[in-house]
């Protein structure tokens, strides 16, 4: 009996092993201080350095009512897909360094321009939504955008 159950775990962690090299062979390398914009047609990488970064300066409140001040520099979302050449897109997901991602539609951007932000955090990119309340949408160390 205890051999059998040793036998599972041990399938059991090879399997997980074997999944996590998978997964963690398919993330997006992108150099430090970059961010990589894709398109359905096009990919570029973007230095944050070359970005015309402004004040940025709000709050942020999650669903227990919890207020957090924002002030750092950063570039408007709404923005972004010019960088990348796309004059049309519906949508507008930025992805972390593991995969984490968050979407914004477009009829957001275009309702309030100055509703998204990617702001630099101790140099680590940030997605800042705000007047959202779910702080899901807020994503740590941003190494992709797509545009869909």
């Amino acid at each position: 009996m205890k051999k059998r159950i040793l036998t599972v775990i041990s399938l059991l962690l090879a399997l997980t092993s074997f999944c996590g090299a998978i997964y963690l062979g398919q993330r997006q390398q992108v150099e430090r201080g970059s961010i990589l914009i894709k398109t359905p047609s096009n990919e570029i990488s973007v230095s944050l350095s070359d970005l015309p970064l402004t004040k940025v300066e709000g709050e942020t409140i999650n669903k227990k009512g919890e207020v957090k001040k924002i002030s750092a520099q950063g570039y408007e979302v709404a923005y972004i897909p010019s960088l990348a050449g796309a004059d049309k897109y519906t949508e507008i997901s930025v992805y972390s360094d593991d995969e984490y991602h968050a979407d914004i539609s477009a009829n957001e951007l275009l309702a309030d321009v100055n509703k998204a932000w990617i702001i630099l955090e101790e140099e680590s990119p940030r997605l800042i939504v705000f007047g959202d309340t779910d702080s899901k949408r807020n994503v740590k160390n941003v190494v992709r955008i797509e545009i869909k």
